[in-house]
């Protein structure tokens, strides 16, 4: 039974964030007196890509072969744990580098930039990592 109901990880928890999308939305609905359909219509969006990405995953894969070996796993925790410390370290050594330069302010954007890079490096990386 938990075997079964694992291959739909994926769905439930799409299903759990349109919950709490919905439970979020009627909490400032009733303290703001606003409603964002947006955002509704964001995370339905989201959760129907989710669910019928699982579907297709879930129903087309014939073989008892698992998706990951125990040596793509380790790889992989291996290779997130040096990105990991090495942008964190990265991103300290512009910080010190800025204040030693007199930059006192350093707008959000660039360390936005950062961030958005480290997720693009990381699931780039991942992917080779997995695929190896």
């Amino acid at each position: 039974m938990r075997k079964n109901m694992e291959k739909w990880n994926l769905t439930f928890r799409a299903i759990n964030v349109l919950v709490g999308v919905i439970l979020g939305l009627s909490i400032v609905y009733f303290i703001k007196e606003e409603f964002n359909l947006s955002i509704l219509l964001g995370a339905l969006t989201g959760t129907v890509i989710l669910t019928v990405t699982n579907i297709m995953k879930a129903l087309l894969k014939r073989d008892r072969t698992p998706d990951t070996d125990e040596r793509t796993e380790k790889n992989m925790l291996k290779f997130y744990l040096f990105s990991s410390h090495i942008f964190i370290g990265l991103l300290f050594i512009a910080l010190c580098i800025s204040s030693f330069l007199g930059i006192e302010e350093i707008l959000t954007v660039y360390l936005w930039i950062i961030i958005i890079a480290y997720i693009c490096f990381s699931g780039i990386g991942a992917f080779i990592v997995s695929r190896r």
